[in-house]
């Protein structure tokens, strides 16, 4: 089952005690969204690279690694920070839609221009391509499977976080994910290639969610203040984890993880706690980032997305010249032509339209204000 490769004013108000905590403007958030782009990437090139096993492979995980980074991102809603659910949605769709749909039309193109059908555009469009099947869903980029679990979490948390509002009903809310998960894991194929209710069903939310809301607890820790001592456990714990699932999902493959019952369904799971540890050891901690980091960091940030879409584009688009150049060359090609790409659409496109979209909701958060006062 594992991936290869309402309310519409104030939820309630700011808790006093709400613990302090940056979160998408954080730099260091930033450098981990660039970061979990990257291991996506390097999973989907290794094979230009090598054919052989590696742990490598095991980076395809960074997906799991951005869900973490939106639970952490979007936590202070779960301890009281207002929300207007409309405004939110708004900024929501301005960021991640814009440069989707680009994205979608190019792969489109693409599979056009080798003659390829491109049937299920529409459902793509909706976020609707991971509710049939295997092929639809990774028929243009199999990286677009994400999207969908992510829309689903921004629709539902306002909700949630009415839901929640103390550390003790976010942890329970996340005792629930985790068994709603564990169930669907277990009603998984242990056929690697099968499909099935319970295989879509690990491409959404009821299987999902509790990967968000690791980050969300994670952003409460860090807001409880760590001492050095606890982030360097922690990010040893981590980094250990991770490492070790790397080398079993390595050694096994994705038949071996599906015919192992522990490890079935749960793979993602498994990293998505190694990343929160990894989360909350790393923000906050380094507080005065020289510039060439702050730089890097930033950088990260904007490119991260574009990097996540078009990253299996370019070999196709480049495809001619892998002969000539060789995997690990074509591969560097290939990365440096995402990053530019990214580049160019991330000034011209994405951040233009990000920027439109909190205008719009600036303006609805004001007239929700207006309301009240009244």
């Amino acid at each position: 089952m594992r991936r290869t490769v309402g309310q519409s004013a104030t939820v309630h108000p700011v808790a006093v005690n709400a613990p302090v905590v940056q979160t998408a403007s954080e730099w260091s958030i930033e450098l981990m969204r660039g970061l979990a782009a990257m291991l996506v990437v390097l999973a989907h090139y290794h094979p230009l690279v090598t054919a052989g096993p590696g742990l490598l492979q095991f980076a395809f995980t960074g997906v799991d690694l951005f869900f973490v980074i939106s639970g952490f991102v979007f936590a202070p809603y779960f301890f009281g920070k207002r929300l207007s659910a409309r405004a939110y949605l708004v900024r929501r769709l301005f960021r991640i839609y814009p440069l989707y749909v680009v994205a979608l039309l190019g792969y489109a193109w693409l599979r056009w221009a080798h003659g390829q059908d491109v049937a299920h555009l529409g459902k793509h469009l909706l976020f609707l391509h991971t509710l049939e099947s295997r092929e639809i869903a990774f028929q243009f980029n199999p990286a677009f499977w994400s999207l969908p679990p992510e829309v689903e979490y921004y629709l539902v948390l306002p909700w949630l976080a009415a839901l929640a509002g103390t550390w003790r009903k976010a942890l329970a809310i996340t005792v629930v994910a985790a068994v709603v998960h564990l169930a669907i894991a277990r009603l998984g194929p242990a056929d690697a290639a099968a499909t099935g209710a319970a295989w879509l069903l690990g491409f959404h939310l009821p299987a999902l969610l509790v990967e968000f809301m690791l980050g969300t607890l994670a952003w409460r820790a860090v807001g409880r203040g760590l001492s050095n001592g606890m982030r360097v456990l922690m990010l040893a714990v981590g980094l250990g984890a991770w490492f070790a699932l790397a080398l079993a999902f390595s050694t096994l493959g994705d038949a071996g993880v599906a015919g192992h019952a522990a490890l079935r369904g749960n793979v993602g799971l498994l990293a998505a706690m190694a990343y929160a540890l990894i989360l909350a050891a790393w923000v906050g901690w380094v507080r005065h980032p020289v510039p060439w980091l702050l730089a890097l960091a930033t950088a990260a940030g904007n490119l991260s997305y574009g990097l996540y879409l078009f990253h299996n584009a370019m070999p196709v688009a480049l495809a001619r010249l892998k002969a000539s150049l060789g995997g690990s060359a074509f591969a560097l090609l290939c990365l440096a032509a995402t990053a530019l790409t990214a580049q160019v659409l991330h000034v011209l496109w994405e951040s233009p339209c990000r920027d439109w979209g909190r205008r719009l909701a600036q303006r609805m958060d004001a007239g929700v204000a207006r309301q009240v006062d009244r």
